[in-house]
């Protein structure tokens, strides 16, 4: 009884290590993609220039093509490794939109990152100003002392400067690549505004950075509060696998119809399907915005 036991405690306890190590590594990697501004570096820990193509245009050709070689890569893998074709298409299904949702992930957590490093930006760009610079000089400044991503967009506004583009078209192009970051919005269309009629701008960004950080702190509060359903969502869509995987350890003969019989096959895609969208219901729940 105490040997059952152990089995199945190491199995939730290695699901578990596993999905906190992937969301540990993730975290890791883009740290130091902030901390570390050398492109050799940056080629060796991501893959920007796959998910660049995503974000440009997820429709384009190339973007397809990704998509088709992923898909066939798992099937011809998993295929090879089980010879169960039912699981294998199954596979090749969630690999088609793989490459789609990594490039969405890693386009909100970069967005994020925008959005918590704007309320300094805006601070250092009012310092520039009080300082006696022009607006243009203060993007520049933001451009050299700012911190990625944020600097990298600000990198992207004086060039497309440098070669002709008005200030407000290169400011709202730079919105229009970050569409869910309400603050940047606010921001470059109060900076509009100022320029427009005049005023304090200095003045303004101050005011509007003290709001967005009055803002994060309440989204932190909000976030502390639906901490628990997010665990929740987490050890819920875990602990399925976690029981498969320890009731085959501790007696495979009754889950050896779930891998052998095409039937069990069917029913293994039908929970994890059902998994995921109850995982994804929970995370829509308690993802609340202000």
């Amino acid at each position: 009884m105490f040997l059952v036991f152990l089995k199945t405690l190491v199995a939730f306890v290695v699901f578990g290590l596993v999905y906190f190590i992937i969301e540990t590594l993730l975290l890791k990697i883009e740290e130091e993609k902030e901390i570390h501004k050398e492109k050799k570096w940056k080629k060796i820990i991501s893959l920007d220039g796959v998910f660049l193509v995503f974000e440009k245009d997820p429709k384009s050709a190339k973007a397809r093509n990704i998509k088709i070689i992923t898909a066939v890569s798992l099937i011809a893998i998993f295929f090879l490794w089980s010879s169960k074709i039912l699981i294998s298409l199954f596979i090749g299904i969630i690999g088609f939109f793989l490459p789609q949702f990594l490039a969405n992930m890693r386009k909100e957590r970069m967005a994020k990152m925008i959005d918590n490093q704007l309320a300094d930006g805006l601070i250092l760009i009012a310092n520039s100003l009080k300082a006696g610079m022009s607006f243009p000089q203060t993007l520049d400044v933001m451009a050299r002392q700012g911190t990625p991503p944020l600097s990298d967009e600000f990198i992207e506004v004086g060039r497309e400067l440098k070669i002709g583009v008005s200030m407000d078209k290169a400011l709202f192009n730079m919105v229009s690549r970050w569409p869910s970051i309400t603050n940047l919005r606010i921001a470059v269309i109060a900076i509009n505004i100022a320029q427009e009629v005049g005023g304090n701008l200095a003045e303004t960004l101050s005011r509007l950075s003290d709001t967005m950080r009055k803002r994060k702190e309440i989204q932190g509060k909000i976030d502390a509060l639906t901490t628990q359903g997010k665990l929740s969502g987490v050890v819920t869509a875990l602990t399925p696998f976690a029981l498969f995987a320890a009731i085959s350890w501790m007696s495979p003969d009754l889950m050896a119809p779930m891998i052998s019989e095409p039937l069990g096959n069917i029913m293994l895609i039908a929970i994890v399907f059902l998994i995921l969208v109850g995982f994804l219901i929970i995370r829509k729940i308690v993802a609340i915005d202000i």
